[in-house]
């Protein structure tokens, strides 16, 4: 639901080609955000802009109860094999004692570069790991050209194991990462204690807002532009039907900025925004020990545009899982 593009990577989408700070899905939340260069190759319909800025998010897209061990080394950069091609990670930071390591996942078609503003603080106070998902950044390609949710979580899950870093995890989840790090954690519960989702998508926003649009525009769909929404779904669904709820330290993170160009459809704009922040409300319902936060200078790059925030809400979440006292969260 919302136009983010990247300077890092330029990739064509249907009849699209971005431009922007980084090729990503779209999303926001309160009345305001920040606009984003966007050319359209072909058929210049409010429809393709839009389902370009949606479809985004999808395109880029044992351990348990047993596993025990130290942390290999507190530093990290490493290509690791998961089962016939490798995925590059990063880790920085002193792993204290008791402590949780930060484990960081992207959105969209985003590297672990989307971080760079915050592992860096964040490694001050406490072990925090970055990597790229297959195709993306230095990992190698997957053989699988969807790439759902939970390829992605499986792929996470060994990249952990072979790289030996152990739980507890306190899971960072951007955008499309977002669906991850909240189908990894209904998958290995035991090793999730904490999370923050940064301006995440939720897994019935896209039906929502397709259920949304008028005939003629739905009309105008390619078959290019349908094969990605059922590429998307097939990773909603996933997500969906783990039905995810837990009583862990969790933080929601909104971008608050928008502009007038988000949607596609300028007539729609009000009703999508509305949306939006119905959806980031249901995700912070998703936990018992919750904050959510509107980022109020932000678009849907929270980590780049007010990067405190997000390296101030992931030590609070660690801090509560140093501690027995749940009234502190």
């Amino acid at each position: 639901m919302r136009q983010l593009v990247g300077r890092e990577r330029r990739d064509r989408l249907s009849q699209l080609t971005w431009r922007g700070e980084e090729c990503f899905d779209s999303r926001r939340v309160n009345s305001r955000r920040s606009a984003v260069d966007l050319v359209v190759s072909k058929h210049e319909i409010p429809m393709t802009i839009f389902l370009g800025l949606i479809l985004t998010v999808s395109a880029c897209f044992q351990w348990g109860h047993t596993r025990t061990g130290e942390n290999k080394s507190p530093d990290l950069d490493e290509m690791i094999d998961v089962g016939g091609y490798r995925l590059h990670i990063n880790c920085a930071g002193n792993p204290d004692k008791g402590s949780p390591t930060v484990v960081m996942d992207a959105g969209g078609y985003d590297s672990s570069a989307t971080w760079n503003k915050v592992q860096p603080e964040i490694a001050k106070f406490t072990r925090v790991c970055v990597y790229d998902r297959a195709g993306l950044g230095k990992s190698e390609r997957q053989p699988n050209p969807s790439y759902p949710s939970q390829e992605v979580v499986k792929d996470l899950h060994t990249l952990l194991v072979n790289a030996h870093v152990v739980p507890p995890l306190v899971l960072v989840g951007h955008s499309f990462g977002g669906m991850n790090v909240r189908l990894y954690a209904s998958q290995f519960p035991h090793e999730v204690v904490g999370m923050v989702l940064v301006d995440s998508v939720h897994e019935d926003e896209m039906d929502r807002w397709v259920a949304m649009m008028p005939p003629e525009i739905k009309q105008q769909l390619t078959g290019a532009d349908r094969a990605q929404l059922a590429r998307l779904a097939v990773s909603e669904g996933q997500v969906r039907a783990a039905h995810w709820h837990s009583d862990i330290p969790l933080v929601v993170l909104t971008h608050g900025v928008v502009s007038p160009g988000d949607y596609g459809i300028p007539s729609m704009a009000a009703k999508g925004e509305a949306l939006r922040l119905e959806m980031q409300e249901a995700l912070a319902r998703l936990s018992s020990r919750t904050k959510h936060i509107i980022a109020e200078k932000s678009g849907h790059y929270i980590q780049r545009d007010q990067p405190q925030l997000v390296i101030d809400s992931v030590r609070q979440v660690v801090e509560a899982t140093r501690t027995s006292d749940r009234r502190r969260f």
